[in-house]
């Protein structure tokens, strides 16, 4: 299998970054504003598949499968995703193609790397942890936000506002921070888990104290976002 399983989680790795964490609201409104925002978008894909896995571009089947990759994810946005399904279809025809273009690239032999950064690139833990956390943080804004949106056919036309953005991305980091520093140091420090969540509803029932229409909305907001942060912190304390 040769080195599938490091170009895998680093071709992961690019794709979530590119995905949400570069994919501002300027450049998500870019994509559909201009016929060729499309290209704009996986432009940066390609850019971040470069700068993940500098190791190996001095092998051609690297080139390759991210050309193929970038290429393939220009048609597959183009499929509106109009709800949770849709995204989960989305992001698993993404996965598929990854795995694929590992496999085929997984004979890339890489340069050779100072033993410090080596210890960490080609560890698994290193990917494994940027993972947890960007699902857990940017892309659970984007699930947590289909599912409001799959189940209130009325939240549909509603955007992500910027305070809900940023308050969601750090409660959740700081709910898988805490499980994490929990079950390494001391249990008592996954009482801190909820508090980011907690602080978040106090924020938002105060910036939205008027809004009684979607009250229950952001309680489920609230909750759907500490339970799939915890899932992720937990499933990440088994990362060796």
């Amino acid at each position: 299998m040769g080195n599938f399983v490091n170009i895998s989680l680093w071709l992961c790795v690019a794709f979530l970054v590119a995905d949400y964490p570069l994919q501002t609201n300027f450049v998500f409104a870019f994509r559909y504003k201009y016929k060729y925002g499309g290209i704009f978008h996986v432009s940066i894909h390609f850019v971040m598949g470069t700068v993940f896995l500098f190791p190996y571009l001095i092998n051609w089947q690297i080139w390759v499968v991210l050309v193929v990759l970038n290429v393939l994810h220009y048609f597959i946005d183009t499929v509106a995703k109009k709800n949770i399904w849709m995204l989960f279809a989305d992001q698993a025809a993404h996965l598929v193609l990854i795995v694929a273009g590992a496999f085929f690239a997984a004979g890339a032999i890489p340069m050779a790397l100072p033993d410090t950064v080596a210890r960490y690139y080609f560890s698994t833990s290193l990917p494994l942890y940027l993972i947890g956390y960007i699902v857990a943080t940017f892309a659970g804004t984007i699930v947590i936000y289909f599912v409001k949106m799959t189940f209130r056919s009325d939240y549909t036309g509603r955007g992500i506002f910027g305070y809900e953005k940023f308050t969601g991305v750090l409660s959740r980091a700081a709910t898988v921070t805490a499980i994490l520093l929990g079950a390494r140091y001391h249990p008592a420090l996954f009482l801190a888990a909820p508090l980011g969540e907690g602080l978040r509803l106090a924020h938002i029932m105060s910036k939205t104290k008027d809004d009684r229409q979607y009250r229950d909305v952001y309680y489920l907001d609230v909750i759907l976002s500490f339970v799939y942060a915890a899932a992720i912190g937990t499933a990440l304390t088994f990362v060796r």
